[in-house]
């Protein structure tokens, strides 16, 4: 989610003067993206460089030393497994409710560290549910939403992401591939919400939004599930993440309010007048998956399939051109067009010989263009 993090070059102006402030301190700065959970691992650090609004991503940088290190001096080595991707790898390995923990980064002589942050114990999810609303009066949609409550009042500030998986059958049945008609698809998330129960009496929430489905989407057309993470913050993790959704959800009208630098728990021990963004989260987490079906849904709610552009075209090809259909005229505007070739099959008739060929595009008769054909483990039909 630090890939929101854009550190803006700031060009203020009015009828009188310009004012550019001085921030290039913050330029090409570490921004670390770190989150250590009570679930199973592997965990997973992300380190890069900040950039200019005007470039379109930091480069990631590679080569760090990183270690998570708990408040009894045992460590957990980090692997780089991508340029700038670094992760557990001890598979036993897992934050533990009411310890506290600090991440380590070494990059040649420069040493980073966070914070000492406890791990605070998850709160169970007690339900995701969805509901039906009207986004307007041509389009519905279903919302998702998550409600949980804490008995013992002391979270207080909570946070979800998700992710989600839903099942697809591409309208054109390759009867050579009969393992390519179902499909299973799945989105990568950069979302991620926030609430607290800081102003209520009760550590309750009812009613927590998080995505919306609307019918120009594909995910409900048949079979969907959805598996929502809920996490138990500290009260300096949850300000600093819900300043960094300000920031990202307010740019570009007059009356924002003006960029800043976020100050995270990690600093640089080696020379502290040297900046770094980003935070390295230790929270309590839980989950909770559930299934939706199509026959579940009003009839209201229509979902689009997602392959309403699919048809097949048969072109009848000479003997001559077998070795070569795309000789035909035919067959080449067709494959110009994004049409693949799925089938050929010779016709010997009275009428002549010729080559029946079946052209689609790749999407409509295979599965794995859109996902894949392997049934995810979790899924239940």
């Amino acid at each position: 989610m630090w890939k929101y993090i854009i550190i803006l070059i700031l060009l203020c102006s009015s009828c009188i003067e310009e004012y550019s402030p001085d921030i290039s301190k913050y330029e090409n700065v570490l921004v670390v993206d770190g989150k250590l959970t009570n679930l199973p691992g592997p965990y997973m650090v992300k380190l890069s460089r900040s950039y200019r609004y005007e470039q379109n991503v930091g480069q990631p940088v590679s080569g760090a030393q990183i270690k998570i290190i708990d408040n009894e001096g045992l460590e957990e080595v980090l692997k780089e497994t991508d340029k700038g991707v670094y992760v557990t790898t001890d598979s036993s390995f897992t934050g533990i409710a009411g310890k506290s923990y600090k991440l380590q980064i070494i990059i040649e002589d420069e040493v980073f560290e966070s914070e000492m942050e406890t791990l605070i114990p998850p709160v169970q999810i007690d339900s995701v549910f969805w509901e039906h609303i009207k986004v307007n009066k041509q389009n519905d949609a279903i919302q998702l939403l998550v409600a949980t409550h804490d008995p013992n009042n002391k979270t207080r500030y909570y946070g979800w992401d998700y992710y989600d998986t839903w099942k697809y059958i591409v309208p054109i049945d390759d009867s050579d591939h009969p393992d390519r008609r179902e499909g299973y698809a799945s989105s990568t998330n950069y979302n991620f919400y926030i609430a607290s129960t800081i102003n209520r009496h009760a550590d309750i929430i009812e009613r927590q939004p998080l995505l919306q489905i609307g019918e120009d989407i594909n995910k409900l057309h048949l079979r969907y599930s959805i598996l929502v993470t809920q996490y138990a913050y500290s009260e300096k993790a949850f300000k600093y993440l819900k300043d960094l959704v300000s920031l990202n959800q307010n740019q570009g009208s007059l009356f924002d309010p003006i960029p800043y630098s976020l100050t995270g728990n990690i600093k640089c021990v080696s020379d502290r007048n040297l900046p770094i963004l980003g935070y390295f989260i230790v929270a309590g987490a839980s989950e909770k998956r559930i299934f939706i079906d199509r026959s579940e849904l009003p009839e209201e709610y229509r979902p689009v399939s997602g392959f309403e552009d699919c048809d097949l075209e048969l072109v009848f090809v000479r003997l001559e051109f077998k070795d070569n259909v795309r000789m035909d005229h035919r067959v080449d505007s067709l494959m110009n067009k994004g049409y693949v070739i799925f089938k050929e099959a010779l016709e010997i008739g009275s009428g002549g010989n010729r080559v029946h060929v079946y052209l689609a595009k790749k999407r409509c008769f295979d599965s794995r263009a859109s996902g894949t054909n392997i049934k995810p483990d979790f899924w239940i039909d």
